[in-house]
């Protein structure tokens, strides 16, 4: 189990099969492009899809984003997956860089 802190202090935790997932399939994605993503993200959005899903983003060059996706659980918040993605997706934004 990975440990890292969100921009507000708060554990998130990445399982080893979480990060299996990523190396997997979005093997540009390091365990650095998640911290950071995590401590500075650029844009926090609420999952328009799941209740407790919340989109960790970055900006990058070439009009490309970080994307840091976790999932809030009694238990603990955990990373569902970590990908490049060219736009954010919808949801309503719970917090922005200035």
């Amino acid at each position: 189990m990975h440990r890292f802190l969100n921009y507000n202090g708060e554990e998130i935790l990445l399982s080893e099969n979480s990060w299996d997932h990523i190396c997997e399939f979005h093997p540009e994605i390091s365990q650095d492009m998640i911290s950071n993503c995590l401590l500075q993200p650029d844009e926090v959005r609420r999952s328009s899809s799941n209740p407790r899903g919340e989109l960790y983003y970055v900006v990058r060059a070439h009009k490309r984003f970080i994307c840091v996706i976790i999932k809030r659980c009694p238990d603990g918040n955990f990373i569902s997956t970590a990908m490049i993605t060219s736009k954010p997706k919808f949801g309503d934004i719970i917090y922005k860089r200035d």
